[in-house]
């Protein structure tokens, strides 16, 4: 058996090797380069842009900061987001104008949960007045549930059997069976009343 190759009786050169030339192909590489270069950037700007976190407060419609949102643990200010928990400091900045708008109003409160708190559970962060706010623990102190903001009183979300227990907002016992008032934090407003700042210590 013969292993010679059949050649072709076209007369198209198609089995020549034909050679290219070295600036063409470099200029198709580099053009393919800034192709990809300009898409990357092009879809990187539409996708991009600011987004605030997502959850609701509970108590006006404000998004971010509730119970799946909040900011980095990296400290400084508040960023795009408005909210901003440093674990290393155990401190809290909420930017009222960006984030938790409702606690603009005196009288208003928000929950926010212990994925972005210091505490497990998570704080019940309320507007006392123009100049203050108030920040507590919502761990009941009877059984250790949460505590939910209820607009004039603080509820314990377990109300059945020997549980119901009801805080004020101040938190100090309205109705047992708990005995010990909610645990305090450090909070303040700032002057301008757009930035609140809660300290664990």
């Amino acid at each position: 058996m013969s292993n010679k190759i059949k050649s072709s009786n076209c007369d198209c050169n198609c089995f020549e090797e034909k050679a290219v030339d070295p600036s063409r192909r470099d200029f198709i590489r580099k053009a393919s380069t800034l192709t990809l270069i300009g898409s990357t950037a092009f879809i990187l700007e539409a996708c991009g842009g600011g987004s605030s976190p997502t959850g609701p407060d509970n108590n006006g419609g404000d998004t971010g900061g509730g119970d799946t949102g909040g900011g980095g643990n990296n400290g400084g200010g508040t960023g795009d987001t408005g909210y901003n928990f440093d674990a290393s400091t155990g401190t809290i900045t909420i930017d009222i104008t960006k984030i938790h708008q409702s606690l603009q109003n005196v009288g208003s409160g928000i929950e926010l949960s212990g994925s972005i708190t210091f505490t497990s559970l998570g704080l019940i962060v309320i507007r006392e007045s123009s100049s203050s706010v108030r920040a507590l623990s919502r761990n009941c102190t009877h059984a250790g549930f949460s505590v939910d903001f209820g607009g004039d009183s603080l509820p314990c979300s377990q109300q059945s059997g020997s549980h119901g227990s009801i805080f004020n907002l101040d938190g100090s016992v309205q109705k047992g069976p708990a005995t010990r008032a909610l645990t305090s934090y450090n909070a303040s407003i700032n002057s301008e009343g757009t930035l609140i700042t809660i300290t664990q210590n």
